[in-house]
Order: structure tokens, then sequence, then C-alpha cells
């Protein structure tokens, strides 16, 4: 004879409580994540910009002394001076007025 067992079987429920956890853990790295890349990119740009503002005003400065140089090279003195010196030129134009043969109108 075979013994009766009276004892309901207890029904075991699957447990669900994890995945909405998984959830929530993984949106929280989620927005670490693009935290830690805002952060990285602004302070990039940060530094790219003060770099370039470093190339600015170096480009001023030297295109403000080329300006200069360049006044510099043009003025009436200069090249009076080298007119004089190195071409051997006078400053006295003369009072003659020279023409050349040519095709008379």
């Amino acid at each position: 004879m075979a013994i009766k067992n009276n004892i309901p079987k207890k029904i075991v429920e699957q447990q669900h409580a994890g995945f909405p956890w998984l959830i929530i853990i993984c949106f929280i790295f989620c927005e670490l994540l693009i935290y830690t890349w805002v952060r990285t990119e602004s302070t990039q740009t940060i530094f790219r910009v003060s770099n370039i503002q470093e190339e600015y005003i170096q480009k001023i400065s030297y295109h403000k002394a080329l300006s200069v140089e360049r006044d510099r090279l043009k003025s009436d003195g200069r090249i009076t001076r080298i007119a004089k010196t190195r071409l051997n030129l006078l400053t006295d134009t003369g009072s003659q007025t020279i023409y050349f043969p040519g095709e008379n109108n």
C-alpha cells in the first residue's frame, strides 16, 4: 500500500524583481557615460579655443610688424637716401626739358 501525501505542493513563482533593477542600473550607467563624454568634449573645446586665440594674437602681432616694416620701406626719406647713395642720383631735376626726336604732330 502506498502512502498518500496530503501536503499540497507549493507553487514557486519566478522572481521578476531583478529585471527592473537591471534597467535602472543600465540607465544610470548610460547617464554617467554621457556626462563623462560631455565633460571631456567641453574641456577639449576650451583647449582648442585657447590655442586658436593664441594663434590669432600671434598673427595679429605679426601683421602689425609687417605693416610697420612696409611703411618704413615706403618712406620717402629712405627712397631718397637709396637713390643718392646707391644709385648716385641727384635731387636736382634740372631746368631743361629734353625732347627725343620722333613723330611730330
